[in-house]
């Protein structure tokens, strides 16, 4: 990593592990913190406890897909300038025509991913100010 290149922190969402720790290993050999999670259930707990930098999101997994986590994601102040991409094995996916409304940066296709470009788009993502980490509103008790 070169000294321009900042460290971001980045969370990779995908129900497939080979393919998550092979993005993950090298995002991490590229100087970068990476952390996965299989579902986007667990994706927004993880949200709740850090704000990464940047996400990369798996369009199609089981229970809440890729476009669920995303509407969700975007609906929250905390996360709602959080840089995403969209990892999919599905780049002809109709549904993805509209994902740059939605606050998608990039789509990457999974079986023809350029590992130096996605670095690329995760160094320039830490280049930008760090996701503000606001605290999440205590929970209702009793509600």
């Amino acid at each position: 990593m070169d000294k321009l290149t900042a460290v971001a922190r980045v969370l990779i969402i995908d129900d497939e592990p080979d393919g998550c720790e092979a993005v993950a290993g090298y995002l991490t050999k590229g100087g970068h913190t990476v952390r996965c999670v299989p579902n986007g259930r667990e994706a927004l707990s993880a949200l709740v406890n850090e704000v990464p930098h940047a996400i990369l999101l798996d369009v199609r997994m089981p229970g809440m897909d890729g476009l669920e986590v995303l509407e969700v994601v975007r609906s929250y102040l905390r996360w709602g300038t959080v840089p995403i991409a969209m990892l999919t094995a599905f780049p002809e996916d109709g549904r993805l025509a509209h994902v740059a409304q939605l606050g998608v940066n990039r789509i990457f296709a999974k079986s023809r991913v350029n590992l130096n470009e996605l670095l690329t788009w995760v160094n320039e993502q830490a280049r930008r100010p760090a996701p503000r980490q606001i605290e999440p509103p205590a929970p209702q008790v009793g509600a």
